[in-house]
This record gives C-alpha cells, structure tokens and sequence, in this order.
C-alpha cells in the first residue's frame, strides 16, 4: 500500500512538473472596475431585501466586493467576498463566495442557500473556482491514512517571542450564506488556522519535515496563483500546508526533498491567491491532491495540537468562534475575554517555536577588560560582527545592571560593510556606571529569533557620564547674621549624590576645613557668620558615583555677603535674666528678636489647668533659631529643653503638666552668634488635644 502511496505523489508531482513546463491554463478573467462596482451594487440591493433571520456577524461584520471573475460567456460572475470589521479593517482569511448571473441588462446575485446556487455553481468551469471550493479527487482516498488521534509536536508556525493575531479557524466551514460562506468544506478546514498581522511576517516550520514542493514566483496580492510551502511531516504520511506566501520569499536551499527542521526560515505571509489580506492559512492534512488550474496544493485537514497553544489542550480558537458557534473538539477557551469577542486585544498567539539557526555574533570592541568612557566624554565606540542564515536585522549592546541584562543605546540596523556593525554608545544614558561592567552582543535576524547576550566580557567604566554642573544664587540677605544661600543643579546622567559649600572671610584663602556637605536632593541653607564678618561663597557637586564638580576656575568666588555688625533690641528689653523675665498668656503668640551675642530671653507663664501643652518658637525671618528650657517657678528646675534642628527652623517642647502654676522659660539662641534686628522668632504656648487612631494590620 505504501509504494502504491509513493508510485502515485510521484506519479502526480512529475505530471505537475510536465503540465507547469508547459505553461499555465488561461486565468480567469478579472472584471473591470464598471463592472465590478455594477456588482456591488447588484450585492447592496440583495442584502438589503433579503428575508429572515439576521445572523449576529452582521453586528460586527460589512461583507463587500474583494475581487470578481466573469465566465467567457459574459453572463456569469465568481465574487470574492471580504469581510469588514467595525473598525475598518479587512479580515485576513479566505474569501467568501457569491455568484452573479446577469439578466437583460443588470445582475442578480446568488448566494449559498439560494434555489440556483447548487446548479449555477456547479456549471461553472473549474478554472473559476479556487481549488478550497472545487470537489476532491476521486482517488484522493487512496493517501487517506484515516488518522484518528490528534498529532502532537507542532508549534506555530512563527519565532519564539513574538505574538500574531488568529483571524479564524473553525469560522472557515461555518455557513453563513449572507456572507458566502464557507469558503471551504468542514472536512477539508475543520483544523485549519489563518494567522495574520498587520504586515508581513516570517514563517517557521511548525515541525521538521522534508520539502514536498514549494511556489513563490506569484506577485504579491495576486488573487490568480497562490505562493505556497508543502513540508512531509517526518515520522508520518502527513503534510504541513502553508498557503499565501510572499512573492520570491521562499530560500532558495529549500528545494524538493530538503530536510527543514521544526522552526526554520520558510518564507514571508502575504496575501497572494484566494486571500482577503496579508495572513498565513495553515494546516496539516493526510490526504493531499495538486490542482493543474489553481497551481498549488490541498487537502483534508487532521487534528493536530501546537505545543505553545496554552488552551483547549494545544488548539487555538478565536473569543468570537467560541462565543458564536458550536463547540469542536471541546474547545471553549480563548484567550482575551469572550464577553467582548471582538476585542483588537483578543486572540494575539504568542510562539514558542525557538528558531533552528538563530543568530550569532559578537562584540569586536571594546575588548575586555577596556577602559571605556574616560575624562568627561560619556561615548564609546562599538563594533561588531553578526550572521544569520537568512538575514541579520539589528544589533544592539546590552549590559548586566542588575543582575538583568539591559539594551543600552540605540539598536543598530546597518551594516558599515557586510556582517559589520560600528556605532557609539553614550553610557551616560544608558548605563551611568563606574567601575566594572558586564557587556554583550544582542542580535535580531529575519525570522524573528533574538540572541540575547552573546560573548559577555567585562569593561572598566571611569565615569561614564561628565560631572554635574552647579550654580550658587546670589545669597539672600537680611538685616542679620544669618544670611541664605540656594543653588541649582544640573544632573549630567549619573544622578546627583551630594553638594560641597566651602566659605571663606574676605581677604582669605579657601580652606577645606570651612566645607559643610549637603545630600544630592536639598537647594539651600542657612549660613551663620560673626558681626560684621565678610564672607564669600563656592560650591561644587558630586554625582552618586562619587565624582566632583570641579571648583570654579581661578579660585572665583560665586556670591558674597556683609554681616551687620548691630541690631536694633526689640520692645521688651530688658528681659535676659530670670527677674527680668516677661509674662506671656497661653493662647497668645509675641514676637522678639536675637540681637547682642548669646541674647537670652525670658518668660514666664501661668497654666491654669493641669494637660498637655506645646511650647514653640517658630523662625519668622532672618534665620532665627533657639533653644527652649522651661523651668519650675524656681527657674532653676529644668522640666524639659528642645531646640531647632538648625538655623532658619522652628523649636518646640511638647509636655504634659501635671500641675497648674507658674513656669519659667528661657529662650537662647541655637548659635550664640546669630544675632539681628530680623533674627525674629515667634513664641506661643498653647494646649493642646491628642487624637489616638486605631492601628489596623493588613
């Protein structure tokens, strides 16, 4: 049985051969736009008065005219039906078909269903058909192996990683005569699957096989000839069927009776033959026939289950099939969401089918241990090699940050010569590092297939981006000696980690001991200086790498400012001692100033009730900052103290007294030198209410 099997796909391969060698049947002949839009016409005004029910696909789909062939006798037409979603886009599947007849002078369309379908259909010449509509070979049971169990092993048929949209698979044999449809029969499409994009994309080998015969010689779109790809399964009489390929996509190592391993490079999807838009229409069959007129392959369908398909045990299903028409072979799932089964985001299929020949590569520079990105320039040079069987598309660097590996700078899709790559990479952008790092080649190529991070080495990085820039504003005097002092900051890539104020008296020198730091994220200070001093002022950045910001040149200073050397006291002197010491009522703020070096103020103040209370003085200008002692009536028991974190801050004492009475405050300046009649501070004792909130542990 099996070398009558072979005697006759021999038999009709060299038959095939004979009859292309011979040239092409006449085609078809196209109908003229007139024509065609008579057409349309004629099919608008069939839908409109048609009688009964409504399918659901009309909410969601527009059939129109795609393409149209008159028979010679001029009276007959095939329409190719295309459906239109509600968003404009024309579905990448097999058409549907109607057929025209024209009576007197206009034409009458006849859908499946219609009393005149079967005997008009039927009449036509086959070489109107396409091979999905015409009836099987009688003989073809004869290549039947009467499969009864679903194939195993077969991935889809596109790189590991990437995702395409399902179009449809069972929707090809549903009958909807509206629409035209099937396009095909349920025995021949009942496990066939269209997969599209937006454009083309590459094809791999859902499984490894041997190649039967393959055509891509058709123009792209052309709906006469169908590019195609016919891959004998390995271990079984079965055959893999890719159908509407790209013209000229097909390598050309891929002759008859090549062995092609399960995800190698096969070819682009288009939309050339019996096809509505650019998609792949595949599927396995176990019987398999040549058609001399539509010059390309087909067959019945078996079940076979891709092993990336997380769904329906391997079988992939579109939310609107399974929402829309009977269950096949128990297949419920989709993936997106079923209530919305239209949704553009329903039905994206992501591949796992790892590509034979992946590319490969390598860095050429910089070598390994290379310092790379010194001085202040952040840019390295990078060269590389790359090859693929079919093509390199891009290269890119990637660096380990992290323990990940990360793409840096930009991807690279010319070559300077043949498999050579030279760009520039700033590091300051992409990875503002110092010291070792890990660095890699990445490679895309044709098919879709990455390598990753081919060849790591390690580079030494000094400083991969130019130090921050800073600039002191002109320092904010007042009539104190306390005087403020901003800055901006520009981050150069690395990120800022922190700031040097140095400070010297003028005439002088810069001395490293008057530096005070500040972290990366604060733009100001308080400065205290002594009366009457005369200071000026310089500051510089660090990135978080620890690099400085050089000084400015020539030792230049960025502002200055002259302290007041006296101050005017303010209206409550003298109140600097414990007998001299002023009343203040709770509820009530007052305000005083610092003015003589070490001014202490003092208060005193009746609590009538035992509770709690705040004590606070708050810096109203010129920088004031102080500390707070209270005492007991003796001012001499110290109760509690607090004081400003620094100049230019609030002080406060928080307490509760357990007894009403008279209290004693003594009020000091943080630093004993921070003197001014604008060194003003607010005071104010008050109760206060504390509200307790329930901790809740989640």
């Amino acid at each position: 049985m099996r070398q009558l099997r072979l005697f006759i796909l021999i038999f009709l391969s060299i038959a095939a051969i004979f009859l292309s060698a011979a040239g092409d049947p006449p085609s078809p002949e196209q109908v003229t736009e007139k024509v065609k839009s008579d057409l349309s016409d004629a099919f608008v005004i069939r839908l409109n008065t048609s009688t009964g029910f409504r399918p659901l696909v009309f909410d969601l789909f527009t059939p129109e005219i795609d393409t149209a062939f008159i028979a010679p006798d001029g009276k007959t037409a095939v329409i190719w039906l295309a459906l239109r979603d509600n968003s404009g886009r024309i579905l990448a599947t097999e058409p549907g078909l109607a057929l025209a007849e024209k009576i007197d002078d206009h034409w009458e369309i006849l859908l499946p269903g219609d009393p005149d379908w079967e005997v008009t259909f039927s009449s036509l010449p086959e070489e109107m058909l396409p091979l999905e509509r015409r009836s099987a070979p009688e003989n073809v049971a004869l290549d039947n192996l009467s499969v009864t169990t679903a194939l195993t092993g077969y991935y889809l048929p596109y790189a590991a990683g990437t995702k395409q949209w399902l179009e449809g698979s069972i929707s090809h044999f549903q009958y909807i005569p509206e629409l035209g449809y099937p396009s095909c029969d349920i025995s021949e499409c009942r496990y066939a699957y269209d997969f599209t994009n937006i454009n083309h994309f590459p094809l791999l080998a859902s499984k490894d096989g041997t190649v039967l015969d393959s055509r891509d010689n058709c123009s792209d779109g052309n709906p006469y000839c169908t590019n195609y790809m016919v891959i004998k399964d390995t271990n079984n009489q079965t055959y893999q069927l890719y159908l509407h390929l790209s013209y000229g996509t097909i390598p050309d190592k891929l002759t008859d009776g090549t062995f092609v391993k399960r995800g190698q490079y096969i070819g682009d999807t288009d939309d050339t033959g019996y096809s509505t838009s650019n998609h792949v229409h595949f599927m396995v069959v176990d019987s398999l026939w040549f058609d001399y007129g539509s010059q390309y392959y087909w067959g019945r369908s078996i079940d076979v289950r891709f092993t990336d398909v997380p769904i329906n045990g391997g079988i992939p299903r579109t939310c609107y099939e399974v929402t829309n028409f009977q269950i096949y072979d128990g297949a419920t799932e989709c993936i997106g969401d079923k209530s919305d089964p239209r949704n553009p985001n329903n039905d994206w299929f992501v591949s796992g089918n790892v590509g034979a020949y992946p590319p490969t590569g390598t860095l050429t520079r910089p070598v390994a241990n290379a310092t790379v990105a010194s001085g202040v320039s952040p840019m390295i040079d990078v060269t590389a090699t790359a090859s693929d069987d079919v093509q390199v598309t891009a290269v890119q660097m990637v660096a380990k940050l992290n323990g990940q590996w990360v793409e840096i700078g930009e991807k690279i899709t010319k070559t300077v010569s043949p498999g050579t790559f030279d760009w520039d990479v700033n590091l300051c952008e992409s990875a503002p590092v110092n010291g070792p790092l890990e660095v890699a080649l990445r490679v895309w190529d044709h098919e879709g297939n990455v390598a990753s991070a081919l060849n790591p080495r390690t580079i030494q990085v000094d400083h991969a981006c130019p130090p921050p820039a800073s600039q002191l504003n002109p320092a904010v005097s007042f009539d104190s000696t306390a005087t403020q002092l901003g800055w901006s900051a520009t981050n150069m890539g690395a990120g800022l980690g922190s700031f040097e104020l140095q400070w010297m008296t003028v005439p002088g020198t810069w001395d490293a001991a008057n530096t005070i730091s500040f972290p990366g994220n604060l733009r100001s200070s308080w400065f205290a200086g002594q009366p009457g001093g005369n200071y000026a002022f310089r500051l510089r950045a660090f990135d978080v790498n620890g690099q400085p910001e050089p000084w400015p040149v020539d030792n230049a200073s960025e502002t200055s400012v002259i302290l007041p050397s006296t101050c005017a006291a303010d209206l409550y002197e003298e109140d600097d001692n414990l007998n001299e010491a002023k009343t203040i009522i709770p509820g009530i703020s007052e305000q005083r100033n610092l003015c003589a070096v070490g001014d202490a103020d003092w208060f005193d103040v009746q609590i009538a009730e035992p509770g709690d209370y705040i004590i606070q003085a708050s810096s109203i200008n010129g920088g004031a900052a102080v500390k707070i002692m209270l005492y007991g009536e003796d001012g001499v028991t110290l109760i509690a103290n607090g004081e400003s974190q620094g100049i230019g801050q609030h002080a406060n004492i928080m307490l509760h007294f357990d007894n009403a009475g008279i209290y004693k405050i003594k009020i000091e300046p943080l630093v004993e030198n921070l003197i001014g009649s604008e060194a003003i501070y607010q005071i104010l004792v008050d109760d206060v209410t504390f509200t307790f909130l329930p901790l809740v542990e989640r």
